[in-house]
């Protein structure tokens, strides 16, 4: 139970970080097309955020503890990128195929590849702490 909630701590802290890092500070967001300026949040309600974070690192806890049996930085991070490239590609692929012009191809990339490389340090991260003695 121990390793499990400072999995899901390390998942966390390392998701929010990377998220922070990626689209505050070097400025890169998933929809680029002309019609995303139209409903780019002003303000970032960082609560939600973090929920967000702690749901996704739970998800990927869970995983890796009860079924995939990961405990390792280089086998969880292979895992984490893979679930995140699905996870940022899919939401983003529904959004290019269902709108008008609010995200294009840029998008759907830069949601796959931005969503991976968080997955990967994080899955990294949590599959070293569960295997921690």
């Amino acid at each position: 139970m121990k390793k499990n909630v400072l999995a899901i701590l390390g998942g966390t802290v390392a998701l929010f970080g990377l998220g922070y890092l990626i689209y505050v500070v070097l400025g890169y967001h998933a929809m680029n097309g002309p019609g995303a300026e139209a409903i780019a949040a002003t303000e970032m309600n960082f609560v939600t955020i973090i929920l967000m974070e702690v749901l996704y690192a739970t998800l990927i806890a869970l995983i890796f503890g009860k079924w995939a049996q990961i405990k390792t930085f280089s086998t969880g991070a292979k895992t984490g990128l893979i679930i995140g490239l699905f996870l940022g590609a899919l939401p983003a692929l529904e959004l290019f195929s269902t709108t008008n012009d609010l995200i294009d191809v840029t998008g759907v990339i830069t949601g796959a590849v931005t969503f991976g490389i968080r997955f990967a340090v994080a899955g990294g991260v949590i599959g070293w702490l569960l295997g921690k003695e």
